[in-house]
């Protein structure tokens, strides 16, 4: 299963570099090609509401003043979600009380199963200070397409069965404090070069 969610993700990655024509110019950071992508200049994507875990309306605009490390998945992923919420984890850790700067902000693509108590039941064994969010399937696709991803509900019968599968692109997102995305880290990234990257851009006052 681990293997079709990587080549999965290797899939949709390509998918989005071939669908960014009309995105800012992206340029890799000397950090690594494959781990770091700058958006230069920052882009200012649009707000968005969803509910989070609480059941309460959230606005990203919501955060403005705060980094945000964002990324998409579902609650039934039985991989990739689960590895990168326990990096947003490893991450937090490490920067210590730079962290108090950030917020980390789940998003998941699977509204039909992902209802605030479930998705709160979820988080809460990473971090329940972590933001999750979740919402319509087309408010969701809206606003992952803004940031070059894209997800794929694995239902061609249309059955909407309890054990189908989400393809979604796992790559992390970084907005800047007034919400503008400004890098997109690969899933495969290492937890200390983004961390390291977060130190530099603090340090730079975000």
């Amino acid at each position: 299963m681990f293997k079709r969610a990587f080549y999965a993700g290797l899939m949709v990655w390509a998918f989005m570099a071939a669908g960014c024509a009309a995105a800012p110019a992206a340029t890799p950071t000397a950090a690594g090609l494959a781990d770091i992508t700058v958006i230069d200049p920052p882009k200012a994507n649009a707000d968005f509401m969803l509910t989070d875990q609480t059941g309460e309306m959230f606005h990203l605009s919501d955060l403005k003043g705060k980094i945000v490390l964002m990324a998409f998945g579902y609650t039934h992923c039985p991989d990739v979600c689960p590895i990168t919420l326990a990096r947003f984890k490893q991450i937090k850790e490490k920067l210590g009380a730079d962290a108090e700067r950030l917020e980390f902000m789940w998003v998941s693509v699977d509204g039909k199963r992902d209802t605030p108590a479930r998705i709160a039941q979820y988080i809460a064994m990473f971090d329940p200070a972590f933001i999750a969010l979740t919402g319509e399937s087309e408010t969701v696709r809206e606003i992952i397409t803004e940031y070059g991803g894209v997800f794929v509900i694995n239902d061609s019968a249309g059955l909407r069965k309890e054990n189908y599968t989400v393809d979604h692109t796992a790559s992390h997102f970084l907005l800047d404090a007034e919400g503008r995305w400004i890098r997109t880290y690969s899933y495969g990234a290492p937890v200390d070069t983004i961390v390291a990257d977060l130190q530099k851009l603090l340090a730079q006052g975000g």
